[in-house]
């Protein structure tokens, strides 16, 4: 008994040891918050002036841009975090909620009120969580970097 019981714990620590791995990795502590390898990440070296079609796109150096998939299970949070640059974030399909620092939140995802795109920017903290699972598909585009920054962390944020 005393044998099996020492196996279940050393068990356990691994399971504990690599997710806390998984996260460190990643860059981040988020929670069932699944991203998967970036579709693709590349540099974009010149400038860019585009105003079409009332749309505005500027860039005033080179950039990143990366594309990537994520599927949050049901209670899956981003943990509290901001990024460089700019971020466009399509829920394909279930419910997403972001809340700003402020505590104020909105939830996004197909046929709601909100619609099913948001966009992040600036140095004020968010978290993102989904009480229902959704599968995201996010933009990336941020000041030019090395290694590529598309993500800072941030003290949690508690709200009421």
């Amino acid at each position: 008994m005393k044998f099996k019981r020492m196996h279940v714990v050393a068990a356990t620590g691994a399971v504990a040891v690599m997710g806390t791995l998984a996260a460190v990795a990643t860059g981040s502590p988020s929670f069932n918050f699944g991203a998967e390898a970036p579709l693709v990440t590349a540099n974009l070296d010149e400038t860019v002036q585009l105003n079409s079609d009332r749309i505005k796109f500027q860039t005033k150096g080179p950039t990143d841009v990366r594309v990537q998939k994520f599927v949050v299970q049901p209670g899956g949070r981003s943990g509290w975090h901001h990024h460089p640059g700019i971020v466009i974030v399509a829920v394909q399909s279930g419910q997403l909620t972001f809340t700003h620092s402020d505590c104020s939140s909105k939830t996004y995802g197909p046929g709601l009120p909100n619609g099913a795109v948001f966009v992040e920017g600036g140095d004020d903290p968010g978290e993102a969580s989904s009480t229902t699972g959704a599968t995201l598909y996010v933009t990336y585009v941020a000041p030019s970097a090395d290694p590529p920054d598309f993500r800072d962390e941030d003290d949690a944020v508690v709200c009421p």
